[in-house]
C-alpha cells in the first residue's frame, strides 16, 4: 500500500447509510460531525457528503455545515445500490485538504457521473479506462455513485455495467447547484 493512503473499516454504502441516520436525526450534516460520529478520516467524510450532494440530499450550507433533506433523495441503505465488501481508501488529511468538498465533487465525482450519463451505464473497469485512473480510485468513485442511488439494474447490452438513473437534465441541474455552492 502506498505511503499516505489508509483503508477505512466500512464500505461507502454502510457509511452513507449511517450518515443518513445521523442526518435525519439532527437535520444537519458536516464533515467534522461525520468524522467524529462515524470515526472516519477527513477525506472519507468529505466523500460521503459528496454522495449526498449528488443524491440531492444536501440543502443550504453554513460553512461546512449542510441542511439535510432526507425527502429529496432517500436512496441510501439497502435501497442505495449494491453493497459489497470493498473498503474505501482515504488519503492523508494533509494531501486531501487542498482538494476538499468542492474540488472532489467537481474534479472527480461529477465527471464520472457525466461519463455514466453519456454512455448510459457504468462499471468499475469502464470508469478506470474512461477516467485514466487506477482500479482503486475507479472503485471508490463507482461505490460513491452507487451509494448515492444513481445506478439501476444490470445493462443488458453491456454486461457488467449498471444503468444510470440520472438524465442529462438532472445532471445539468446538479451541476448548476454545485457551481452555485460556495
Amino acid at each position: 500500500m502506498k505511503s499516505g493512503i489508509r483503508r477505512e473499516n466500512r464500505t461507502f454504502a454502510e457509511l452513507v447509510a449511517a450518515a443518513a441516520v445521523r442526518g435525519e436525526k439532527k437535520g444537519r450534516l458536516s464533515e467534522s460531525a461525520l468524522r467524529r460520529e462515524l470515526k472516519v478520516f477527513y477525506p472519507t467524510a468529505v466523500k460521503v457528503l459528496c454522495a449526498f450532494e449528488i443524491a440531492g440530499a444536501l440543502g443550504e450550507s453554513k460553512g461546512s455545515n449542510f441542511d439535510f433533506r432526507p425527502d429529496a433523495a432517500a436512496v441510501w441503505g439497502d435501497k442505495g445500490g449494491e453493497r459489497e465488501d470493498y473498503l474505501p481508501l482515504a488519503e492523508t488529511d494533509s494531501d486531501f485538504k487542498s482538494v476538499g468538498f468542492k474540488g472532489y465533487l467537481t474534479g472527480t465525482l461529477l465527471p464520472a457521473v457525466k461519463i455514466g450519463i453519456t454512455y448510459g451505464s457504468l462499471s468499475v473497469v469502464f470508469l478506470e479506462r474512461k477516467m485514466s485512473v487506477g482500479y482503486e480510485r475507479a472503485r471508490e468513485v463507482y461505490d460513491l455513485i452507487a451509494a448515492a442511488g444513481l445506478l439501476g439494474e444490470e445493462d443488458e447490452i453491456n454486461p457488467g455495467r449498471k444503468l444510470m438513473k440520472m438524465t442529462f437534465s438532472e445532471y445539468d441541474a446538479l451541476y448548476e447547484r454545485v457551481s452555485l455552492r460556495k
